[in-house]
């Protein structure tokens, strides 16, 4: 009985040192949360801020050789208007990705690159000389689109010269640009506030309509820009009247600089991403698959000589090949990145992805 109780006794001592020594431990820490915060800081003040203020300066460069084409109209002139168009259109596909706050209040997205443009209704307005291009009905024959018609059209530099009422135009559709980015830049000296203090997960955060925007905007780019003119909504027909920019040939260099902003808002540049995101939540794997993603569509991109129109046409196997590069993509963004950020896509499409 004696040594039992001994033994007993040593046990229950035992127990009680390796349960004091357990309580002794450190509990474990939690991960700290993700500072999302400083993550809308840099999209804002690096992001999106500068390229509202970039958009404005070429639209306002765009003005000013325009008027002084339309003073001395000659072939110089009129290529310096076209050179200044292309500028403003690149740095547009920057801005576009940001289709919230003042940019969705204003419908800045609509208003400046609504495509394919509606030519027949360009012509009646310049016809009569009379119209409202800030009605609805005019939404596809104002904005950098129309502007591909009217300085990339047969005989362009000639139709202009002979039309006063062509010159106007073109004039009447950059100066309502102009108001309308300098409206936007405006507003967004006050929205950056309530933009950066929106962090959480909730529909109408500013986080999460960054998300969903930055996804409608990768969309469309492989939609709009490549997927429908090639046909691959119409059984593989391609619907050339639906390329961007289709006039002046530039839909490559349209393509290539929306990419390299959606990239870059991936990133954050040099600041805090989506990027920094997937890595505080261990999916480098993730990241590394995107950025991947990311230079292989731009490698493609690079690989073609001619127009899309022209690639489409003659080499049309290489540009179903691009296509299926922008779809892989979509997966890992609107599907991977979202659900690990807790975000709820809300938009609609209709391709299926």
């Amino acid at each position: 009985m004696m040594t039992f109780k001994r033994l007993s006794i040593l046990g229950l001592m035992a127990v009680l040192i390796l349960g004091t020594a357990i309580s002794c431990k450190e509990d474990p820490q939690p991960t700290p949360e993700f500072d999302k915060a400083s993550l809308l800081v840099n999209i804002a003040d690096n992001q999106i801020i500068p390229a509202i203020n970039d958009f404005e300066t070429k639209i306002n460069t765009l003005e000013t050789d325009y008027l002084a084409f339309q003073a001395n109209q000659n072939a110089t002139t009129f290529e310096a208007v076209r050179n200044s168009w292309k500028a403003a259109y690149i740095s547009w596909q920057t801005v576009k990705i940001y289709d919230f706050g003042p940019v969705r209040d204003y419908a800045l997205k609509g208003a400046t690159a609504t495509y394919p443009t509606d030519t027949a209704k360009i012509n009646a307005n310049i016809a009569s000389g009379s119209y409202t291009l800030g009605t609805a009905a005019n939404v596809d024959a104002i904005g950098l689109p129309s502007l591909d018609y009217l300085l990339y059209r047969s005989d362009a530099l000639n139709e202009m010269i002979n039309s006063t009422n062509a010159t106007q135009y073109g004039l009447d559709v950059i100066q309502k640009m102009k108001t309308e980015i300098g409206t936007v830049k405006s507003q967004w000296t006050s929205y950056r506030s309530t933009f950066i203090a929106s962090t959480g997960t909730e529909t109408t955060s500013s986080f999460s309509e960054f998300v969903n925007e930055f996804n409608r905007d990768y969309e469309l780019a492989k939609n709009a820009k490549v997927g429908i003119p090639i046909g691959k909504q119409s059984l593989d027909i391609a619907l050339p009247e639906y390329f961007e920019a289709r006039y002046s040939g530039f839909s490559f260099e349209l393509l290539e600089a929306s990419i390299i902003a959606l990239r870059d808002a991936y990133t954050g540049g040099s600041g805090v991403g989506f990027d920094d995101y997937l890595l505080h939540l261990e999916r480098s794997a993730l990241n590394n698959t995107i950025n991947t993603n990311f230079a292989g569509i731009l490698t493609k991109i690079g690989t073609f000589n001619g127009t899309m129109e022209e690639e489409t046409a003659n080499n049309w196997a290489d540009m179903n090949d691009l296509y299926t590069l922008l779809q892989g993509q979509v997966v890992y963004l609107k599907t991977d990145m979202t659900s690990a950020f807790g975000v709820l896509i809300t938009y609609q499409d209709n391709d299926g992805d």
